[in-house]
């Protein structure tokens, strides 16, 4: 039998290429794709496909499940990793840069797993695991695209959950607390005016991200993806981090997977895991 083979987004840096290391450290195939797929820091093997994509853009979506599909001949999973930030409150940010927030995080996303749900749904069984945040369940100051491109994944994703389940794939949502992966937010900058008016509220924020100190390194998410990828993740959302356990404890029950499943049952929508 092959060794599972996984496609991740977004694996130069960060959450993917941790997590792309970790799967062919334990034997996985391996399709590690960024928009810069030279910038892709892994040793050459076998098991590894470097390619290039665009999650904007429909075309390199394409070609990349083909050549994914070419070299392994079938993908067991799929993670949505790709992402971007800006920071800018809500007021300030422009059109264009929060178009770009969702053409990355919630289109690109949502393009992806349609491209992979036909060969997922004639195989009968496949894992799309989408990294969303913390964030995804809350509005922040300064980051208001972003937290709102991570709501609405989460919102698709779950929906996603209850359509698929039945046909033997699985969905999964990895929301990452605070993370050192030199992630960063682009910074848009408003009028003079508008950015005088949020001065002390951008510093602030600013600010107080930098107080918390030296987050911690990206290795558990990793540990969280590849287990929801390896369909041994009963979970619809996977808080990871001792900020994000707290933040989502805080804000929702702990019971809301459980009431996710009786969703399910009292609409007789079959088969949600």
């Amino acid at each position: 039998m092959k060794e599972p083979s996984i496609l991740i987004t977004g694996a130069s840096s960060g959450f993917g290429l941790l997590t792309a290391r970790l799967a062919l450290w334990r034997g996985w195939r391996v399709v590690a794709t960024a928009r810069r797929p030279e910038a892709i820091a892994l040793e050459p093997s076998e098991n590894l496909l470097s390619v290039p994509l665009d999650v904007t853009d429909g075309g390199s979506i394409g070609q990349a499940v083909r050549a994914a599909l070419h070299a392994f001949g079938a993908l067991d999973a799929v993670v949505n990793n790709a992402g971007m930030a800006h920071f800018a409150t809500a007021e300030e940010a422009s059109e264009e840069a929060l178009r770009l927030e969702f053409e990355t995080n919630f289109f690109g996303a949502v393009a992806l797993a349609k491209a992979v749900l036909p060969h997922m749904r004639a195989r009968g069984r496949g894992e799309l695991v989408f990294v969303s945040s913390d964030w995804g369940r809350t509005g922040i100051p300064c980051y208001s695209g972003y937290c709102a491109s991570k709501h609405a994944i989460e919102g698709w994703a779950e929906s996603l959950f209850h359509e698929v389940g039945p046909l033997g794939i699985g969905v999964t949502l990895i929301e990452p607390g605070a993370f050192d992966t030199g992630f960063t937010a682009r910074e848009v900058a408003g009028s003079a005016e508008t950015h005088r008016a949020y001065a002390a509220l951008r510093e602030a924020v600013a600010r107080g991200f930098d107080e918390e100190g030296q987050a911690p390194t990206g290795e558990p998410v990793a540990e969280a993806i590849l287990k929801a990828a390896s369909g041994e993740e009963p979970r619809l959302r996977v808080p990871v981090g001792q900020d994000a356990l707290e933040w989502c404890g805080e804000r929702f029950r702990e019971e809301e997977e459980a009431f996710i499943h009786r969703l399910a049952r009292h609409y007789r929508w079959p088969g949600t895991r």
